[in-house]
């Protein structure tokens, strides 16, 4: 056990609070149910029940999406999501504005959140657990399907992280 002198007990019981948060995710770690350093925010948009809360949804997909797979975890604050950034598998297609293009977005989407997730150069294991295995969208229905439920999956894959926060040092 490391001996630590100098502290207040208040500061004291927060470190350790930490470490022990710590301890339990490298036991989450080693048995595959951590992928990041820290959670991304969820989505929080209505599910999809028709064209324009479908249109909404896959937008803000897209955008935390895109910002997920940009975070790497800095070596300097311990902040970010990934042991480094997802730059193979960017959005293609463009923000949707109608059926067609709402169709285009969300199989773009399914196709690289999936890839995104079997990248062990980002995440520690490859995080199958939270892989989207529902249809490609051909249609409204369909399309509505699948737009929610890449966000379940979207938000568990996000979530999957260390409980213990980054511990930063301001003056010892």
């Amino acid at each position: 056990m490391a001996t630590v002198r100098k502290l207040t007990g208040l500061k004291a019981d927060a470190v350790v609070s930490q470490l022990n948060k710590l301890r339990l995710d490298m036991l989450r770690l080693r048995a595959g149910l951590v992928f990041h350093a820290s959670a991304s925010t969820a989505v929080s948009t209505a599910n999809a029940t028709n064209l324009a809360t479908s249109i909404a949804l896959i937008t803000a997909l897209q955008a935390a999406y895109t910002a997920h797979i940009a975070s790497a975890c800095s070596a300097t604050s311990g902040v970010g999501a990934h042991m480094a950034a997802d730059s193979t598998n960017a959005l293609t297609a463009p923000t949707p504005t109608d059926l067609a293009s709402c169709i285009t977005a969300v199989n773009d989407l399914k196709a690289k959140y999936n890839l995104h997730c079997a990248m062990t150069s980002s995440h520690p294991v490859a995080d199958s657990t939270n892989t989207v295995a529902t249809a490609d969208a051909t249609d409204l229905a369909s399309t509505q399907t699948l737009a929610n439920a890449i966000k379940t999956k979207l938000n568990a894959h996000f979530a999957a992280a260390f409980v213990s926060e980054a511990i930063e040092l301001v003056s010892p």
